[in-house]
């Protein structure tokens, strides 16, 4: 690549009949006695190549005509959309009025059986009219319209549960994110965009403005082990994914209004750990009513039992265990010889021992095939040390009655009986 020292653009636009026909650019580089073109690929970037042979600065204009003539009408679209577009987007596609009225469709997405959306014109309570409602409003002034139903409430027809959500338009379309372009949050809508000073738009059709409210149904979760046993404590947040929505939401409260809709439970946090469910198809379905759902997750019962030579059971043993979110806890086992570690995230652990000044382990163990670990500790007599203690005693028993059976044969005859 070669060292450019100075650079010329050359732009020139050409007019037909007092239109704009096409925009040309081109950049040369004066190197020594020749020019260098800087050619512009989509493929290469930007590239450099010399003359074949000395060129004059018209010459270059001439290449350079040729090789953006091409994409004039490219440039030309480009600089028409960038002011095109933000006007489209400011006033969400509404269709300008002419002087004189301009309408404003109001609606609200309620049922018509679960309630009316009362709302209040231009902050005039004698102006108190319920949706829908198609206003006339003088063109280029400025209204409002408030909703009067902020407080929550559930409708007779569905009993669902409403709440204040925001002032929208293209509501229930693809045009904006989540089927709706939100203008306001607040129940108060100011109807002036497009304008200095007021409304020079008619908002009606998709473009009209709806009264949105979160429509919510009541949930009651429980949570279970792999085994269905209830799960203590509950979880700390459950993460829910909604159905079409490309976004989870958190939950920390299992009895309340959710919005409606047709929950998948991907993640539960329970005792520091992120635990997933039993099964991908755990869902909580919200869409046409209030549900109660048992949530299982991968938690598993798990106990440890100490034990000695002869397999009997140790008691007042020190369990130390190491859980998967590498928090650790210290157990002693009962008369039985047993630690009753109770649900635990994952269903592996860490143990260590110690028995009479010894430590053992530490063991990696699992309770997810079995919920029973056994672990030996030296202590008690040894089943060999039994087999032969058994094994000399019955020898010993033996030789004994021997000694005594040879006693009494070698005993001397008695003295002969006189008749």
């Amino acid at each position: 690549m070669q060292s450019i020292p100075a650079t010329q653009n050359c732009l020139s636009m050409r007019r037909v009949r007092g239109r704009l026909d096409s925009i040309e650019l081109g950049e040369f580089a004066i190197h020594g006695n020749s020019w260098v073109k800087l050619v512009v690929t989509s493929e290469t970037g930007l590239a450099v190549s010399r003359a074949s042979k000395p060129a004059t600065l018209v010459d270059g204009q001439v290449e350079a005509r040729r090789a953006v003539k091409a994409r004039a009408p490219i440039i030309l679209l480009t600089l028409l959309a960038s002011f095109v577009v933000p006007i489209m987007i400011g006033n969400v596609n509404a269709a300008s009025c002419p002087p004189g009225n301009c309408q404003a469709s109001v609606n609200s997405n309620v049922p018509s059986g679960d309630g009316t959306i009362w709302v209040e014109v231009d902050n005039n309570t004698s102006n108190e009219v319920p949706l829908p409602q198609t206003f006339n409003f003088a063109y280029n002034t400025t209204h409002t319209i408030t909703v009067l139903n902020t407080t929550s409430f559930t409708g007779p027809s569905t009993g669902g549960h409403y709440v204040w959500k925001d002032w929208a338009n293209y509501y229930g379309t693809s045009v904006c994110p989540g089927n709706q372009c939100v203008w306001t949050t607040t129940p108060m809508l100011r109807i002036s965009a497009g304008g200095p000073n007021g409304i020079i738009y008619n908002y009606t059709g998709t473009v009209g403005f709806t009264a949105v409210f979160d429509k919510q149904y009541q949930a009651t979760l429980s949570f279970s082990d792999i085994n269905g046993n209830p799960l203590n404590p509950a979880p700390a947040s459950l993460t829910l994914q909604p159905q079409g929505s490309t976004t989870t939401t958190t939950i920390t409260s299992y009895t309340g209004y959710m919005s409606a809709n047709l929950y998948t439970v991907t993640l539960a946090h329970w005792e520091g750990t992120d635990l997933v469910p039993t099964t991908i198809t755990e869902t909580i379905d919200l869409t046409n009513g209030p549900a109660t759902a048992t949530i299982s997750l991968k938690a598993y019962p798990a106990t440890i039992q100490i034990v000695d030579n002869n397999n009997n059971p140790v008691p007042s043993a020190s369990v130390t265990i190491t859980f998967v979110n590498s928090t650790s806890q210290t157990y002693f086992s009962n008369s039985k010889g047993t630690v009753n570690l109770g649900d635990i995230p994952g269903g592996s652990f860490g143990a260590t021992v110690h028995y009479q000044n010894q430590a053992y382990g530490p063991y990696s163990l699992t309770a997810i095939n079995n919920p029973i670990n056994t672990i030996g500790v030296n202590a008690g007599s040894t089943p060999t040390t039994t087999t032969t203690a058994i094994v000399l005693l019955a020898i010993f028993g033996i030789a004994f009655f021997l000694i005594l059976l040879a006693i009494k044969v070698r005993r001397p005859p008695g003295p002969p009986r006189i008749s």
